[in-house]
């Protein structure tokens, strides 16, 4: 199924959906998710670093955890003290063509903000992958 259309349809489904992140083998519980197709500042395709590969629109996820442990994993995600991206993997059972199937997002972390009552993470949609 094309990828492109899988997004969509999650787009459109997320309000509903139940979201949990796979980061470090650990899987945690999302308090909320959105994701939204966002333009970005680059004149055309490029490479950042030789890590990841931007396109002109790209899609966006944030994502809000209760709890502040969860900051010592994600620092081992970011690039910066590493040299390259952790995937971390958002997981959810969404319906598709009339059928239910297990969907995981495929995502790199650009930032992430820790706030008195937990942490927001900004991410990058890499790929997703499909389940039966």
């Amino acid at each position: 199924m094309d990828e492109t259309k899988i997004i969509s349809s999650l787009v459109e489904q997320q309000d509903r959906l139940d979201f949990a992140m796979l980061v470090g083998g650990l899987e945690y519980h999302v308090e909320s998710f959105s994701m939204e197709r966002s333009q970005i500042p680059v004149t055309k395709p490029t490479l950042r670093g030789g890590v990841y590969f931007s396109n002109l629109k790209e899609f966006k996820i944030k994502a809000k955890f209760s709890g502040a442990a969860l900051s010592q994993v994600l620092s081992k995600t970011m690039l910066g003290p590493n040299t390259d991206f952790e995937q971390i993997k958002f997981l959810t059972n969404m319906e598709l063509d009339g059928a239910k199937k297990r969907l995981a997002i495929v995502a790199n972390l650009t930032n992430y903000v820790q706030r008195g009552d937990g942490l927001e993470l900004n991410l990058i949609v890499v790929g997703t992958e499909l389940f039966d």
